[in-house]
């Protein structure tokens, strides 16, 4: 042999093979919304641009501050509203679409024209709910649908233009958007989708449906949007469940402001020479300004800038700017306005409310626009008024009534850190509460997002309302020189109890001689009225007889017959701010001035204290103190027990017409005593000890004098302080606390017992329940929760005000309210019973009786007018005229006959071939009786398109006219046919209606007239029924309408009833309406049930509504019962049922009901539901037998009762026994656990070889064999 072969030897195993598992790919499609926002944010331009932090959707920053972002895949643009901004590139078109959701199949192409010749681009959005295929082997893969995009432009043929494809898979719905651009065109374009790839015939095997979802037409632009602040933000749907709130935080619109203003350092810098700049800025008064001189949205095309008081408005700035504590340890700018104005507004409330944010005010005088605020002037004072230059020397004081004034504001406000949301911050004067009760008011602070800026706000507010001392005179021409918000001295001689004005008689430099003899002395002011029309003052040097030297000459000399005033540290010339002028008539001026004090801008600002300026020294009629006041004691014996008195004694006082009198002993509390006429109290069972009194006069006047003290004095009397309470224990009760003390014995002078309470067994953090007055032993605390938890302490008070020990000393007594749900659940079941709802849950159910009332439908009123005109030419047709020449269709009445002219004649006699017979007529003396019969049929031509119509009507009218009242009574019978096709561009439509109605009226008559009606229906009844059809091959629908209605007078009934069948290209509906109506004298009741179906390529919508709703004195109670399903092609499914009741009383909404659900959420899971919405639930037992109804389950506000319960396994985060907790083998001393209410534990065992036991309380333990012998004890052995 050769060589050894090699030899490959191959080998299988046999057996059976294993079915390979089925496979689904992956989805390889995903579609995701991109939704573009561009939102105009202000008019102008702004300042600066905003970072990732400043921009929100809904409420969360872009960016956070530590850089990270809370938003992915989110784009966004900024522009500051420049005159030559650039385009924003996300917002490169205006696109106008149109949804459709049209299945588009191979054999049917999508096609929709397009007459818009701005059109540049047309972008269709191509969708499929579900994209797969399975193979033999089970296998679940993707699928290709090819499809073409062809246009035909102004008629011409189809191009093809696109042509691609869906490849892949999907399992949800998938969209895709073609853009399509447009060639230029004169009358338009077609454009054409098909659907290249056959529709699948095995719909188990492969999913490939196609939809038109809907298409757009897009315009090309590039909008820059001059003068407007932009904000382009671009996100995707993945994030969002809906649409987000954009918002954006920002330093918003440039304004002018004086050149040599800093507005971020808020400072100003040299003289000011008028001139503006264009800066930021949110000082309210700059702000004012812009609104006043800008004409692209303010006043600016009425207004300019030489007519607004920039120089005051410059001053109001800088006192806005100024920095002032702000409350917490730092300072900042006094006010601030940051507001977002988003609609028109009136000028003068606008202006008005911006100046409320700087204590301003706005008005038009002496052509100019002039603003004024309540602040430090920059003279203190601008013109003297006297009795000499008040005309009769007439001045009228007022003020408000007490009812007006406040002392609490709540003040509403945009807090920046709660998202700018509004919050409220309370300002109170506490001693204005003490002497006027607590009465609030409400503003709303426009522009302030400052907690500190609306605490001034309020306290301003408050204080000037408070300060609400009026002036009013009248005065000649110098009326015109004060101004509204001018300060003006008002020196009343009458008020001030001495000469402080007149004047001037001569001036000489420095020497001012006076016109009348005063009591000015060297240090107090002097004010005068200088030539030029304002005061100024200077310091009084020396004073001479009437000549008054000062130390500074005046800026301008003083003339004779001007006024004077004298302004002194004892007395004040009182200022005031001047609210109103007018001029009168005669050329008078009336003045009207409010209380001024200066010294509230430092108070309001930092809190310091409000000085009172002296302004009268009119003595107050006052009484001295008593001369002297003695102690002396005394004691007597009152059934056996020995008790002091200490009298309190002093001589009578000239012109005293009471006495008030206090005490005190050993250093401790005043103790008043009660105002009394005589010269001597007693006070009883004192105790030993060192006292001290004091009385003080008072007079008629209610004018008190100053106290006069006694000398200390030692008296002697009971020892020792009350008594504790001999006992304090509690009950519990529901929803409260009984508690009960015992007095014990000497406690026969107690005054009253003091309750203190607390939520923890700590008397130091205890808290006074009340005061109650010996010999009330007993008390109950209401309105607390179930089961809630206290304890209690008391002692006793004497009539000498001692006070005695706490009871107990340490640990209180603790009080429980009943924690058992029984008595509650008896309470609900007995409001249940009284209620009105027990009768509805437990009696029959009754059918509805009667005639169901409604109100006159409208329609069907506009019908009766227009059928009654129809006729009119028939009933009022006048007598053939030879002489006359009649046009087509003019109708005359010849004999009992009416007529109709077929054409134009004149002298042709009906009946003939001119005319038509159309009505008959019957007529009495007062009654007219007519037929008509008329048909009308034409076909018209215009522009190709192609009209017929036929209209049919046929009426009787009876009518009746009474020459005694006036009054006219009408019955009809009217059937109207009408009927119309239309071929447009080889479109037909046709559409045919059908009125039947019978109706009966009485109408008053015209007012002057006997033959004419008025039209005002005294009483009418009447029946209508309407059918209609319209169809034009892709749309169809069938309507009608029932009508039954009655009115007297506005006293209306009426029952209406609509269904309407439609389809069309998308959707088929049914709906149905039935509504009954009546009112009576203003008080109305409704019924309505409206009956809806809805069908679509992708969900089908059934729903029922019945609604019912009364109205009697305005106030409205409705119920609505609603039923919903609704279900779609993905298997999502929604149902509904509800039925509530709604109260509206004042304004203020009641409402209960009942809602019962079923829907599928996002990921697939159905979910069910049943809610109720009531204050009180409750599970109602009506059983009639032995036991009666009852109530085993009740939910009361936010607590739950249960009567019985068993629990297979429950978790109790917090629990509270209110009698015991046991283990369910309990037998008392042999088995099972028992822990009860008051602390004692038992427990019983049957381990070993007997039953052994063990007690525990709070006194210690003990242990018990098998046998019942005690073995052990430990703690109290004596327990």
């Amino acid at each position: 042999m050769g060589a050894a072969q090699k030899l490959d030897i191959h080998g299988a195993k046999g057996g059976e093979s294993k079915p390979k598992s089925p496979v689904e790919a992956p989805d390889s499609l995903r579609s995701t919304n991109v939704a573009k926002i561009l939102i105009a944010v202000g008019e102008g331009e702004f300042d600066g641009t905003p970072t990732a932090r400043d921009i929100f959707l809904d409420n969360t920053p872009i960016q956070d501050a530590s850089g990270n972002f809370n938003f992915t895949n989110v784009k966004w643009e900024w522009r500051p509203g420049s005159v030559e901004q650039t385009y924003i590139p996300g917002i490169p078109s205006v696109d106008n679409e149109t949804s459709l959701n049209i299945e588009l199949r191979s054999g049917a192409p999508w096609v929709q024209s397009l007459t818009n010749l701005q059109l540049s681009a047309a972008r269709i959005r191509l969708a499929t709910p579900r994209l797969a295929s399975q193979d033999a082997e089970g296998n679940i893969n993707g699928y290709r649908i090819e499809y073409a995009v062809d246009v035909a432009t102004d008629g011409g043929a189809y191009q093809q233009v696109l042509v691609g494809a869906m490849d892949g898979k999907t399992t949800t719905r998938y969209e895709r958007s073609l853009r399509i651009d447009l060639p230029p065109a004169t009358s338009g374009w077609l454009i054409r989708v098909r659907r290249l790839t056959p529709n699948s015939q095995n719909t188990d095997k492969v999913a490939d449906t196609l939809f038109i979802a809907g298409y757009t037409q897009v315009i090309d632009a590039k909008l820059r949007y001059p003068n407007t602040a932009l904000l382009f933000v671009e996100f995707d749907a993945e994030q969002f469940t809906n649409i987000p709130a954009v918002t954006v935080k920002c330093k918003a619109r440039r304004w002018q402001v004086p050149s040599n203003y800093d507005p971020v350092s808020r400072t100003y810098t040299g003289a000011w020479d008028g001139t503006m700049k264009e800066a930021w800025t949110n000082n309210p008064a700059w702000i004012t300004y812009g609104i006043c001189t800008q004409d692209r949205f303010g006043l600016g095309r009425r207004i300019k800038p030489w007519m607004v008081d920039k120089w005051e408005l410059y001053r109001i700035a800088q006192y806005c700017d100024q920095l002032v504590p702000d409350g917490a340890d730092g300072v900042e700018p006094r006010f601030l306005c940051d507001m977002n104005l988003q609609g028109k507004a009136d000028a003068w409330s606008l202006l008005r409310d911006i100046a409320g944010i700087y204590r301003g005010m706005t008005y038009w005088a002496q052509g100019q626009l002039v603003m004024q605020a309540d602040m430090p002037r920059a003279q203190d004072i601008d013109y003297v008024f006297t009795r000499s230059n008040v005309i009769d020397g007439k001045i009228s004081y007022g003020s408000a009534s007490a009812k007006t004034r406040f002392t609490r504001c709540l003040v509403s406000y945009d807090n920046p850190l709660n998202n700018y949301d509004t919050d409220v911050t309370v300002y109170s004067d506490l001693p204005l509460q003490r002497r006027l009760g607590d009465k609030p008011t409400e503003i709303s602070a426009i522009g302030c997002t400052r907690a500190s800026e609306a605490q001034r706000r309020a306290k301003w507010l408050v204080l000037s309302n408070n300060q609400d001392r009026t002036i009013s005179f009248r005065t000649g021409m110098e009326g015109r020189i004060p101004l509204p918000g001018f300060i003006i001295p008002v020196a009343d001689s009458l008020l001030a109890g001495r000469e402080i004005g007149g004047r001037i008689a001569a001036a000489a430099g420095q020497v001012i001689t006076l016109d009348r003899d005063t009591m000015a002395k060297a240090g107090d002011r002097l004010v005068v009225n200088l030539p030029g029309g304002r005061a100024e003052g200077r310091t009084v040097e020396s004073v001479s007889g009437r000549n008054v030297t000062v130390t500074i000459a005046y800026s301008e000399a003083p003339a004779a017959q001007l006024q004077w005033a004298i302004d002194a540290d004892d007395l004040a010339i009182p200022l005031y701010r001047v609210m109103r002028t007018a001029r009168t008539p005669e050329g008078d001026y009336d003045i009207s001035a409010l209380q001024y004090e200066p010294s509230k801008f430092s108070s309001i600002d930092t809190g310091a204290r409000l000085e009172e300026r002296p302004i009268s020294v009119i003595p107050i009629t006052v009484v001295p103190p008593p001369a002297s006041v003695t102690l002396t004691s005394s004691y007597a014996v009152d059934q056996g027990i020995a008790i002091s008195t200490m009298n309190i004694s002093w001589p009578a006082v000239a012109g005293a017409v009471a006495y008030d009198v206090e005490w005190r002993k050993d250093s401790g509390n005043w103790i008043k005593v009660q105002r009394t006429g005589s010269t001597s109290v007693d006070v009883t069972g004192i105790y030993s000890g060192a006292y001290l009194a004091r009385v003080r006069s008072v007079s008629a006047f209610e004018i008190s004098s100053i106290w006069k003290s006694s000398s200390l004095t030692n008296l002697e009397g009971k020892t020792g302080l009350p008594p504790a309470v001999s006992s304090l224990t509690t009950k519990g009760e529901l929803f409260g606390i009984s508690i009960k003390w015992g007095f014990p014995a000497g406690a026969e002078d107690t005054q009253r017992t003091e309750l203190w309470y607390g939520p923890a067994n700590n008397l130091e953090a205890a808290t006074k329940l009340a005061d109650l007055a010996y010999p009330q032993a007993d008390y109950r605390m209401q309105s607390l929760l179930s089961g809630a938890t206290l304890f209690f302490w008391a002692r006793l008070v004497d009539r000498t005000g001692n006070i005695g020990p706490f009871y107990p000393t340490v640990n209180g007594v603790i009080g429980q309210s009943v924690s058992d749900a029984w008595p509650l659940l008896e309470q609900v079941k007995g409001q249940i019973d009284e209620s009105s709802l027990a009768p509805a849950l437990n009696g029959r159910i009754n059918l509805i009786d009667g005639d169901g009332p409604g109100s006159v439908n409208a329609r069907n009123e506009q019908l009766r007018k227009d059928l009654e005109a129809q006729i009119k030419p028939y009933v009022d047709a006048l007598l053939w005229d030879a002489a006359k020449a009649y046009v087509k269709g003019d109708i005359v009445r010849q004999g009992n006959k009416l007529y109709q002219a077929l054409a134009a004649n004149s002298g042709s006699q009906p009946p003939s071939a001119n005319w038509k017979d159309v009505a008959d007529i019957v007529t009495d003396t007062n009654a007219l009786a007519i037929r008509v019969d008329n048909l009308d049929q034409k076909i018209t031509v215009v522009d190709g398109t192609v009209i017929a119509t036929q209209e049919q009507l046929n009426q009787l009218q009876t009518k009746v006219n009474d020459p005694v009242t006036g009054l006219a009574a009408t019955a009809n019978n009217v059937t109207q046919v009408n009927q119309r096709v239309t071929n447009v561009d080889d479109k037909l439509t046709a559409q045919t209606e059908r009125i039947d109605g019978v109706y009966a009226e009485i109408n008053a008559p015209m007012a002057g007239s006997e033959n004419d009606l008025a039209g005002g229906t005294q009483g009418y009844a009447g029946a209508w029924s309407i059918q209609s059809a319209i169809t034009d091959g892709d749309y169809a629908q069938g309507k009608l309408t029932q009508t039954v209605e009655a009115q007297v007078i506005k006293n209306y009934a009426t029952y209406e009833e609509t269904t309407t069948a439609l389809v069309n290209q998308q959707t088929a509906t049914t709906n149905q309406v039935t509504a009954l109506r009546s009112d009576f004298d203003g008080n109305k009741a409704t019924v309505q049930t409206q009956i809806k179906t809805v069908s679509d390529q992708a969900s089908a919508t059934a729903s029922q509504t019945t609604q019912l709703q009364t109205t009697v004195n305005g106030h409205t109670q409705q119920f609505q019962q609603q039923a919903s399903i609704n279900q779609d092609v993905n298997g999502k499914i929604t149902g509904t049922y509800s039925f509530r009741f709604k109260f509206d009383v004042n304004g203020s909404p009641y409402s209960t009901g009942v809602g019962l659900g079923i829907e599928t959420g996002a990921n697939g899971q159905v979910t069910s539901r049943f809610v109720i919405q009531a204050d009180q639930f409750a599970i109602y037992n009506g059983a009639v037998g032995a036991a009666g109804s009852s109530v085993p389950f009740a939910v009361n506000g936010t607590e739950t009762y249960i009567k019985s319960a068993f629990i297979q396994d429950g978790t109790i985060t917090n629990a509270k026994i209110g009698n015991y907790i046991q283990s369910n083998n309990y037998d008392p001393g042999k088995a099972g656990w028992k822990l009860f209410f008051d602390g004692t534990f038992e427990i019983n065992s049957s381990l070993g070889s007997g039953q052994a036991r063990q007690v525990i309380n709070n006194a210690g333990g003990k242990v018990f064999d098998a046998g019942g012998i005690k073995r052990y004890q430990w703690g109290d052995l004596n327990a």
